[in-house]
Protein backbone atom coordinates (compact mmCIF):
# COMPACT_ATOMS: atom_id res chain seq x y z
CA UNK A 1 0.00 0.00 0.00
CA UNK A 2 2.90 2.38 0.77
CA UNK A 3 4.24 1.96 -2.78
CA UNK A 4 0.79 2.67 -4.19
CA UNK A 5 0.50 5.80 -2.07
CA UNK A 6 3.85 7.00 -3.37
CA UNK A 7 2.74 6.33 -6.95
CA UNK A 8 -0.51 8.22 -6.35
CA UNK A 9 1.44 11.21 -5.00
CA UNK A 10 3.56 11.21 -8.18
CA UNK A 11 0.43 10.94 -10.32
CA UNK A 12 -1.25 13.86 -8.52
CA UNK A 13 1.82 16.01 -9.13
CA UNK A 14 1.73 15.04 -12.83
CA UNK A 15 -1.94 15.98 -13.19
CA UNK A 16 -1.42 19.37 -11.56
CA UNK A 17 1.52 20.10 -13.84
CA UNK A 18 -0.08 18.97 -17.12
CA UNK A 19 -3.81 19.61 -16.67
CA UNK A 20 -3.76 23.12 -18.14
CA UNK A 21 -1.83 21.89 -21.19
CA UNK A 22 -4.55 19.28 -21.87
CA UNK A 23 -7.50 21.62 -21.45
CA UNK A 24 -10.06 21.24 -24.24
CA UNK A 25 -8.17 18.38 -25.91
CA UNK A 26 -9.60 14.92 -25.27
CA UNK A 27 -6.73 13.02 -26.90
CA UNK A 28 -4.13 14.90 -24.84
CA UNK A 29 -6.21 14.23 -21.73
CA UNK A 30 -6.35 10.51 -22.47
CA UNK A 31 -2.67 10.16 -23.32
CA UNK A 32 -1.20 12.42 -20.64
CA UNK A 33 -3.58 12.07 -17.69
CA UNK A 34 -6.00 9.14 -17.91
CA UNK A 35 -3.73 6.54 -19.48
CA UNK A 36 -0.94 7.03 -16.89
CA UNK A 37 -3.53 6.50 -14.15
CA UNK A 38 -4.18 2.94 -15.31
CA UNK A 39 -0.50 2.33 -16.00
CA UNK A 40 0.09 3.27 -12.34
CA UNK A 41 -2.39 0.55 -11.33
CA UNK A 42 -0.52 -2.07 -13.32
CA UNK A 43 -2.48 -2.25 -16.58
CA UNK A 44 -0.80 -2.48 -19.98
CA UNK A 45 -2.73 -0.16 -22.29
CA UNK A 46 -0.77 -1.49 -25.27
CA UNK A 47 -1.95 -5.10 -24.77
CA UNK A 48 -5.33 -5.68 -26.49
CA UNK A 49 -5.83 -8.78 -24.36
CA UNK A 50 -6.44 -6.56 -21.34
CA UNK A 51 -7.26 -3.13 -22.76
CA UNK A 52 -9.27 -2.29 -25.88
CA UNK A 53 -9.29 1.42 -26.82
CA UNK A 54 -12.28 2.77 -28.72
CA UNK A 55 -14.22 -0.41 -28.02
CA UNK A 56 -17.55 -0.55 -29.85
CA UNK A 57 -20.31 -2.92 -28.79
CA UNK A 58 -23.07 -4.19 -31.08
CA UNK A 59 -26.37 -2.76 -29.81
CA UNK A 60 -28.38 -4.08 -32.78
CA UNK A 61 -29.08 -2.90 -36.31
CA UNK A 62 -31.69 -0.38 -35.24
CA UNK A 63 -29.38 1.48 -32.96
CA UNK A 64 -26.03 3.09 -33.66
CA UNK A 65 -23.62 3.83 -30.87
CA UNK A 66 -20.32 5.54 -30.27
CA UNK A 67 -17.39 3.51 -29.03
CA UNK A 68 -16.42 3.65 -25.37
CA UNK A 69 -12.93 5.04 -24.78
CA UNK A 70 -11.57 1.92 -23.06
CA UNK A 71 -12.80 -1.54 -22.25
CA UNK A 72 -10.57 -3.26 -19.69
CA UNK A 73 -10.47 -7.04 -19.43
CA UNK A 74 -9.67 -9.31 -16.51
CA UNK A 75 -9.34 -13.09 -16.83
CA UNK A 76 -10.48 -12.89 -20.43
CA UNK A 77 -13.76 -11.02 -19.83
CA UNK A 78 -14.58 -7.34 -19.73
CA UNK A 79 -14.18 -6.05 -16.18
CA UNK A 80 -14.84 -2.32 -16.45
CA UNK A 81 -15.41 0.44 -18.97
CA UNK A 82 -13.91 3.92 -19.00
CA UNK A 83 -15.37 7.01 -20.66
CA UNK A 84 -13.06 10.01 -21.05
CA UNK A 85 -13.81 13.73 -21.30
CA UNK A 86 -11.31 16.48 -21.95
CA UNK A 87 -9.91 18.59 -19.14
CA UNK A 88 -12.15 21.58 -18.56
CA UNK A 89 -15.38 19.78 -19.39
CA UNK A 90 -17.58 19.39 -16.35
CA UNK A 91 -18.43 15.76 -15.68
CA UNK A 92 -22.12 14.98 -15.55
CA UNK A 93 -23.41 13.13 -12.52
CA UNK A 94 -24.25 10.28 -14.89
CA UNK A 95 -23.03 9.43 -18.39
CA UNK A 96 -25.58 7.68 -20.64
CA UNK A 97 -23.01 6.18 -22.99
CA UNK A 98 -21.08 4.68 -20.10
CA UNK A 99 -24.36 3.41 -18.66
CA UNK A 100 -25.26 1.72 -21.96
CA UNK A 101 -21.97 -0.17 -22.15
CA UNK A 102 -22.21 -1.08 -18.47
CA UNK A 103 -25.64 -2.65 -19.04
CA UNK A 104 -24.49 -4.44 -22.19
CA UNK A 105 -22.15 -6.83 -20.37
CA UNK A 106 -23.50 -8.49 -17.16
CA UNK A 107 -19.93 -9.34 -16.10
CA UNK A 108 -19.05 -5.66 -15.78
CA UNK A 109 -19.58 -4.20 -12.30
CA UNK A 110 -17.57 -1.00 -12.62
CA UNK A 111 -17.90 2.08 -14.82
CA UNK A 112 -15.41 4.95 -14.66
CA UNK A 113 -15.98 8.48 -15.95
CA UNK A 114 -12.95 10.79 -15.98
CA UNK A 115 -11.54 14.05 -17.29
CA UNK A 116 -8.12 13.21 -15.90
CA UNK A 117 -8.56 15.68 -13.07
CA UNK A 118 -12.03 14.51 -11.99
CA UNK A 119 -12.94 10.87 -11.50
CA UNK A 120 -16.32 9.19 -10.94
CA UNK A 121 -16.70 5.49 -10.07
CA UNK A 122 -20.04 3.72 -10.63
CA UNK A 123 -21.48 0.25 -9.97
CA UNK A 124 -24.97 -1.31 -9.83
CA UNK A 125 -26.15 -1.28 -6.20
CA UNK A 126 -29.73 -0.11 -6.84
CA UNK A 127 -30.60 -2.45 -9.74
CA UNK A 128 -28.43 -5.35 -10.98
CA UNK A 129 -26.70 -4.69 -14.32
CA UNK A 130 -28.01 -1.11 -14.38
CA UNK A 131 -25.37 1.50 -13.61
CA UNK A 132 -26.32 3.62 -10.62
CA UNK A 133 -27.23 7.24 -11.24
CA UNK A 134 -24.84 8.36 -8.52
CA UNK A 135 -21.16 7.36 -8.26
CA UNK A 136 -20.08 5.49 -5.14
CA UNK A 137 -16.77 7.39 -5.12
CA UNK A 138 -15.52 10.73 -6.47
CA UNK A 139 -12.08 12.26 -6.75
CA UNK A 140 -11.33 15.82 -7.86
CA UNK A 141 -7.57 16.23 -7.94
CA UNK A 142 -7.40 19.98 -8.58
CA UNK A 143 -9.74 20.53 -5.63
CA UNK A 144 -7.18 18.70 -3.46
CA UNK A 145 -9.63 15.94 -2.58
CA UNK A 146 -8.10 13.12 -0.57
CA UNK A 147 -7.40 10.22 -2.94
CA UNK A 148 -9.88 7.30 -2.60
CA UNK A 149 -7.15 4.91 -1.50
CA UNK A 150 -9.56 2.04 -0.80
CA UNK A 151 -10.99 2.21 -4.31
CA UNK A 152 -7.59 2.54 -5.98
CA UNK A 153 -6.23 -0.39 -3.99
CA UNK A 154 -9.07 -2.62 -5.18
CA UNK A 155 -8.73 -1.34 -8.74
CA UNK A 156 -5.10 -2.46 -9.09
CA UNK A 157 -4.60 -5.17 -11.70
CA UNK A 158 -3.07 -7.55 -9.14
CA UNK A 159 -5.90 -6.92 -6.64
CA UNK A 160 -8.88 -6.55 -8.96
CA UNK A 161 -12.00 -8.33 -7.77
CA UNK A 162 -15.37 -7.01 -9.01
CA UNK A 163 -17.27 -8.44 -6.03
CA UNK A 164 -14.97 -6.71 -3.55
CA UNK A 165 -15.48 -3.43 -5.38
CA UNK A 166 -19.24 -3.91 -5.32
CA UNK A 167 -19.13 -4.81 -1.61
CA UNK A 168 -17.14 -1.66 -0.91
CA UNK A 169 -19.59 0.41 -2.94
CA UNK A 170 -22.54 -1.08 -1.04
CA UNK A 171 -20.97 -0.23 2.28
CA UNK A 172 -20.06 3.26 1.11
CA UNK A 173 -23.62 3.88 -0.06
CA UNK A 174 -25.00 2.71 3.27
CA UNK A 175 -22.51 4.92 5.09
CA UNK A 176 -23.46 7.96 3.04
CA UNK A 177 -27.16 7.41 3.69
CA UNK A 178 -26.54 6.90 7.39
CA UNK A 179 -24.42 10.05 7.65
CA UNK A 180 -27.19 12.04 5.98
CA UNK A 181 -29.77 10.58 8.35
CA UNK A 182 -27.62 11.19 11.42
CA UNK A 183 -27.02 14.76 10.26
CA UNK A 184 -30.76 15.24 10.07
CA UNK A 185 -31.40 13.63 13.44
CA UNK A 186 -28.52 15.20 15.34
CA UNK A 187 -28.72 18.76 14.03
CA UNK A 188 -29.32 18.93 17.07
CA UNK A 189 -33.03 19.54 17.55
CA UNK A 190 -34.51 20.99 20.72
CA UNK A 191 -35.85 17.56 21.65
CA UNK A 192 -32.47 15.89 21.23
CA UNK A 193 -30.72 18.68 23.15
CA UNK A 194 -33.18 18.33 26.05
CA UNK A 195 -32.51 14.60 26.18
CA UNK A 196 -28.74 15.11 26.10
CA UNK A 197 -28.62 17.68 28.92
CA UNK A 198 -31.39 16.30 31.12
CA UNK A 199 -28.93 14.93 33.71
CA UNK A 200 -26.51 17.86 33.45
CA UNK A 201 -28.48 21.11 33.43
CA UNK A 202 -29.96 22.09 36.82
CA UNK A 203 -32.03 25.00 35.52
CA UNK A 204 -35.49 24.65 34.07
CA UNK A 205 -35.23 23.59 30.47
CA UNK A 206 -36.73 26.72 28.96
CA UNK A 207 -36.37 27.46 25.26
CA UNK A 208 -33.57 29.94 25.98
CA UNK A 209 -31.63 27.42 28.09
CA UNK A 210 -32.02 24.69 25.45
CA UNK A 211 -30.90 27.05 22.67
CA UNK A 212 -27.80 28.01 24.66
CA UNK A 213 -26.83 24.32 24.85
CA UNK A 214 -27.30 23.51 21.15
CA UNK A 215 -23.80 24.55 19.95
CA UNK A 216 -22.24 22.71 22.90
CA UNK A 217 -24.16 19.54 22.10
CA UNK A 218 -23.23 19.81 18.41
CA UNK A 219 -19.55 20.15 19.36
CA UNK A 220 -19.78 17.18 21.74
CA UNK A 221 -21.31 15.03 19.01
CA UNK A 222 -18.39 15.90 16.75
CA UNK A 223 -15.89 15.00 19.47
CA UNK A 224 -17.66 11.70 20.14
CA UNK A 225 -17.57 10.83 16.44
CA UNK A 226 -13.85 11.66 16.27
CA UNK A 227 -13.08 9.40 19.22
CA UNK A 228 -15.08 6.58 17.66
CA UNK A 229 -13.10 6.95 14.44
CA UNK A 230 -9.81 6.86 16.35
CA UNK A 231 -10.93 3.73 18.17
CA UNK A 232 -11.65 1.98 14.89
CA UNK A 233 -8.28 3.12 13.54
CA UNK A 234 -6.43 1.13 16.22
CA UNK A 235 -6.65 -2.06 14.18
CA UNK A 236 -7.54 -1.46 10.52
CA UNK A 237 -9.58 -4.28 9.01
CA UNK A 238 -9.74 -5.42 5.34
CA UNK A 239 -12.44 -3.77 3.23
CA UNK A 240 -14.01 -7.12 2.54
CA UNK A 241 -12.97 -10.71 2.80
CA UNK A 242 -14.40 -14.06 1.99
CA UNK A 243 -13.03 -15.34 5.31
CA UNK A 244 -13.35 -13.85 8.81
CA UNK A 245 -10.26 -12.19 10.27
CA UNK A 246 -7.97 -14.75 11.84
CA UNK A 247 -7.36 -14.46 15.58
CA UNK A 248 -3.96 -15.55 16.81
CA UNK A 249 -3.39 -15.49 20.56
CA UNK A 250 0.30 -14.89 21.22
CA UNK A 251 2.57 -16.07 24.03
CA UNK A 252 3.06 -12.44 25.05
CA UNK A 253 -0.70 -12.02 25.49
CA UNK A 254 -1.02 -15.21 27.54
CA UNK A 255 1.99 -14.31 29.70
CA UNK A 256 0.57 -10.82 30.27
CA UNK A 257 -2.80 -12.31 31.24
CA UNK A 258 -1.12 -14.60 33.79
CA UNK A 259 0.66 -11.58 35.26
CA UNK A 260 -2.61 -9.63 35.58
CA UNK A 261 -4.42 -12.68 36.97
CA UNK A 262 -1.72 -13.16 39.62
CA UNK A 263 -1.84 -9.49 40.59
CA UNK A 264 -5.63 -9.50 40.99
CA UNK A 265 -5.55 -12.70 43.05
CA UNK A 266 -8.20 -15.24 43.93
CA UNK A 267 -10.62 -12.62 45.27
CA UNK A 268 -10.76 -10.93 41.85
CA UNK A 269 -11.12 -13.83 39.40
CA UNK A 270 -10.64 -13.02 35.71
CA UNK A 271 -10.72 -14.81 32.37
CA UNK A 272 -9.64 -13.74 28.90
CA UNK A 273 -11.03 -13.61 25.36
CA UNK A 274 -9.00 -12.73 22.29
CA UNK A 275 -10.39 -10.79 19.33
CA UNK A 276 -9.12 -9.40 16.06
CA UNK A 277 -9.00 -5.92 17.62
CA UNK A 278 -7.47 -6.56 21.05
CA UNK A 279 -6.94 -9.06 23.89
CA UNK A 280 -9.66 -8.72 26.56
CA UNK A 281 -9.39 -9.47 30.28
CA UNK A 282 -12.83 -9.74 31.87
CA UNK A 283 -14.39 -10.65 35.18
CA UNK A 284 -14.80 -14.42 35.46
CA UNK A 285 -18.05 -15.77 33.95
CA UNK A 286 -19.03 -12.25 32.82
CA UNK A 287 -17.45 -11.91 29.38
CA UNK A 288 -18.82 -8.41 28.68
CA UNK A 289 -17.45 -7.03 31.97
CA UNK A 290 -14.07 -6.15 30.48
CA UNK A 291 -11.62 -4.48 32.84
CA UNK A 292 -8.44 -4.49 30.75
CA UNK A 293 -7.68 -4.39 27.02
CA UNK A 294 -4.22 -5.27 25.72
CA UNK A 295 -2.91 -4.00 22.38
CA UNK A 296 0.42 -5.80 22.30
CA UNK A 297 0.90 -6.15 18.53
CA UNK A 298 1.52 -2.44 18.08
CA UNK A 299 4.90 -0.73 17.72
CA UNK A 300 4.24 0.86 21.11
CA UNK A 301 2.21 -1.67 23.17
CA UNK A 302 -0.82 -0.30 24.99
CA UNK A 303 -2.83 -1.21 28.06
CA UNK A 304 -6.33 0.28 28.23
CA UNK A 305 -8.64 0.47 31.25
CA UNK A 306 -12.20 1.85 31.56
CA UNK A 307 -11.18 4.69 33.86
CA UNK A 308 -10.74 8.43 33.47
CA UNK A 309 -7.31 9.91 32.75
CA UNK A 310 -7.34 11.55 36.19
CA UNK A 311 -7.81 8.15 37.83
CA UNK A 312 -5.15 6.47 35.73
CA UNK A 313 -2.32 9.02 35.88
CA UNK A 314 -1.38 8.52 39.59
CA UNK A 315 -1.29 4.72 39.11
CA UNK A 316 0.58 4.60 35.79
CA UNK A 317 4.06 4.71 37.31
CA UNK A 318 5.08 7.69 35.23
CA UNK A 319 4.19 6.00 31.93
CA UNK A 320 2.54 8.03 29.17
CA UNK A 321 -1.27 7.95 29.28
CA UNK A 322 -3.88 8.57 26.59
CA UNK A 323 -1.40 8.23 23.76
CA UNK A 324 -4.31 6.85 21.74
CA UNK A 325 -7.91 8.03 22.21
CA UNK A 326 -10.50 5.31 22.86
CA UNK A 327 -13.95 6.48 23.88
CA UNK A 328 -14.59 5.67 27.56
CA UNK A 329 -11.09 4.23 28.08
CA UNK A 330 -7.66 5.54 29.05
CA UNK A 331 -4.54 4.04 27.53
CA UNK A 332 -1.08 3.55 29.03
CA UNK A 333 1.87 3.28 26.65
CA UNK A 334 4.46 0.64 27.54
CA UNK A 335 8.18 0.73 26.91
CA UNK A 336 8.35 -3.03 27.54
CA UNK A 337 5.87 -5.79 28.38
CA UNK A 338 7.60 -6.25 31.73
CA UNK A 339 6.01 -2.97 32.86
CA UNK A 340 2.61 -4.67 32.99
CA UNK A 341 3.66 -6.09 36.37
CA UNK A 342 4.09 -2.52 37.66
CA UNK A 343 0.44 -1.58 37.05
CA UNK A 344 -1.10 -3.73 39.78
CA UNK A 345 -2.99 -0.95 41.56
CA UNK A 346 -4.36 0.26 38.23
CA UNK A 347 -5.73 -3.20 37.39
CA UNK A 348 -7.31 -3.52 40.84
CA UNK A 349 -9.07 -0.16 40.47
CA UNK A 350 -10.28 -1.09 36.96
CA UNK A 351 -11.64 -4.41 38.26
CA UNK A 352 -13.42 -2.66 41.13
CA UNK A 353 -14.87 -0.02 38.80
CA UNK A 354 -16.30 -2.56 36.36
CA UNK A 355 -17.56 -4.89 39.07
CA UNK A 356 -19.66 -2.22 40.74
CA UNK A 357 -20.80 -0.34 37.62
CA UNK A 358 -24.43 -0.50 36.52
CA UNK A 359 -23.34 -0.83 32.89
CA UNK A 360 -20.34 -2.97 32.11
CA UNK A 361 -18.05 -1.70 29.31
CA UNK A 362 -17.26 -4.11 26.49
Amino acid sequence: MSNLRESIDVYIKRVKELAEHCRGNEQATKQSLIGPFFTMLGYDLTDPRECLPEYKADFGKDRSSKPIDWGFKHSGSFAFFVEAKEVGKKLAAYDEQLGDYFAKDPMVKLGILSSGVSWRFFTDIVNPNVMDKEPFAKWDILLDDAPPYDVLTLLQKTQFNPELIRTYAQRQRQTNHLVAELTRLLEPSSEFTKLAIANIETRNLTAAVVDSWKPVVASAIGEWAKQRMLTTALTPQPLASAEPAKISTTKEELDSFETIKKILGATRPVEYEDSAAYFKVHIAEKRTWVCVRLYLDRKIPLVAVPLSADEVAPLAGGLSTNGTAIAGWTTVSLNSLGQIAELGELFKLAYQSVNKADKKPE
